[in-house]
């Protein structure tokens, strides 16, 4: 009976022992983990492997995660979050501001922070501590809302439209050394459609993705459309045309550039490409004198100016003289527009604040209504032709005047004779006019689209005069001179 009772009662002693042994352990594991869960509870440092759109936060406080992700501009709405690459070497890039996804560096860190933390379940916090720890985590979707489709999409729209144009179209590279007219040889088999580029990218955002490439795969019996270069040379070869004033807009439309290629040497190049190559057609780009231009350039530069002395009028002449300078101040004439001096000015009447002055009339000096005015209808003159302008009429006056050089004068009267000129440039101009030191000062300004300036000169032989108009280029050199008019003087007796 002894022998029976050990045989049963040392099997139970290792079992006891064993769940003794067992207990210890559990009871061990719970109070380690008690621990772990304690200590991660009371980190003030964000989960290990860590990341916030690939930038590495992890083991940071919330200020040097915040400090970090401003270092790598995160606070700025130009920071890229995903690079499309396009056909045509044509990049998007998303930006946080693009997608709507700005949100600061402090806030940022401080959700990079919070992740995995919670009061209600402190025992979460290990599990996420764990899987951070052992896994990583970016954290870009967990602090950003959805994305802003309608500014994802205008984006998307704008560099579609920008490639299928590259794509089917031609270009022309004007760097100095490099000219040359740039296509795409199959660039049809490379166009996009935007919704589906639009999908893709809202794809790769919710997947974090930080690099899509969109560019078409070409299948190997892929064959490219022929492009006829002697049509190409018809439609983009051309003389360089400057900028110019729209009138029909009210706009600056910018100029184009002159171009040349060799259609051979064009489709020789083209037949040796493969599909999908940019060709490089070697050119001749020739930049027009005003390539680009905007609103700015309107009435920038002075044309021309002219003053001439009022020394010697009277009070009523000068007061003629200043009503009929500010008549003409700050009159603007677009391209092509007519300038009538008598329609400017008005009927010279004592009602319209004209005073009676000295004045050439019938062969005759007389106190006349407006006496004085011609010297600035002469002024202007002068201006007209110093800018280059178009003179539709003009007549001397009947005797040779002190104020101005001869050949120079313009006489005018109610009813004739006229004054009139056309701006004849590509750009609106405006006349400045005012009396001020004791002369009548005009200007004309417009914008300088050539450099060009005019000389004028004149040549007398008694009462006869002869006057030139000289134009020069920028550098002095002559372009043209041409005889203006024919002056025929009286003399006083």
């Amino acid at each position: 009976m002894d022998n029976e009772n050990k045989t049963i009662e040392q099997p139970n002693g290792r079992a006891r022992r064993r769940i003794a042994w067992i207990a210890g352990v559990a009871l061990a594991l719970i109070l380690a983990l008690l621990l772990a869960t304690a200590l991660v509870g009371q980190r003030q440092t964000i989960f290990p492997r860590v990341t916030a759109e690939g930038i590495h936060l992890g083991g940071m406080t919330i200020s040097e995660a915040a400090d970090a992700l401003r270092e790598a501009g995160w606070d700025g709405p130009d920071h890229t979050i995903l690079t499309v690459q396009l056909p045509a070497e044509k990049q998007i890039p998303v930006t946080s501001g693009t997608a709507g996804w700005v949100i600061s560096a402090d806030e940022a860190a401080k959700k990079a922070w919070q992740y995995g933390r919670t009061q209600d379940h402190p025992f979460s916090n290990f599990i996420a501590y764990v899987a951070s720890a052992v896994t990583g985590l970016d954290i870009g979707s967990h602090i950003t809302d959805e994305p802003d489709a309608e500014a994802i999409r205008q984006t998307v729209d704008a560099a579609v439209e920008q490639v299928n144009k590259t794509l089917l179209g031609a270009a022309v590279d004007d760097t100095p050394g490099a000219q040359a007219v740039c296509l795409y040889k199959g660039g049809e088999l490379l166009t996009l459609e935007a919704d589906a580029v639009y999908d893709n990218i809202l794809f790769a955002l919710k997947e974090h993705t930080s690099q899509l490439d969109l560019t078409p795969a070409l299948a190997e019996d892929a064959e490219a459309e022929k492009r006829d270069m002697a049509e190409l040379h018809y439609y983009l070869c051309d003389e360089p045309q400057n900028a110019y004033y729209d009138t029909a807009s009210q706009t600056v439309i910018n100029g184009k550039p002159g171009v040349a290629f060799d259609v051979d040497e064009a489709e020789r190049l083209w037949d040796a490409a493969k599909i999908g190559d940019l060709i490089r057609i070697p050119a001749t780009i020739t930049e027009p004198a005003l390539l680009n231009a905007d609103e700015t350039v309107l009435y920038a530069d002075l044309l021309s100016q002219k003053s001439t002395s009022l020394g010697g009028s009277s009070a009523n002449r000068v007061g003629n003289v200043s009503l009929a300078a500010s008549r003409i101040d700050n009159v603007v004439l677009m391209p092509g527009q007519s300038f009538s001096y008598n329609d400017v000015v008005g009927q010279r009447t004592i009602d319209a604040g004209f005073r009676e002055a000295g004045a050439y009339a019938d062969g005759r000096v007389v106190q006349e209504v407006g006496g004085g005015i011609c010297q600035v209808s002469s002024t202007l003159y002068y201006c007209a032709l110093t800018a280059n302008l178009q003179i539709d009429q003009r007549t001397n006056h009947y005797f040779s005047v002190g104020y101005i050089e001869p050949g120079m004068d313009a006489t005018v009267s109610w009813g004739g004779p006229e004054f009139v000129f056309t701006n004849n440039r590509t750009f609106p101009i405006v006349i400045r006019a005012r009396v001020e030191n004791g002369a009548v000062t005009v200007e004309i300004w417009g914008t300088d689209v050539d450099g060009s300036t005019v000389s004028m000169s004149y040549a007398q032989s008694g009462m006869s005069v002869v006057t030139y108009r000289g134009v020069y280029d920028r550098d002095g050199n002559l372009i043209s001179k041409n005889e203006e008019a024919r002056s025929l003087y009286h003399t006083h007796d």
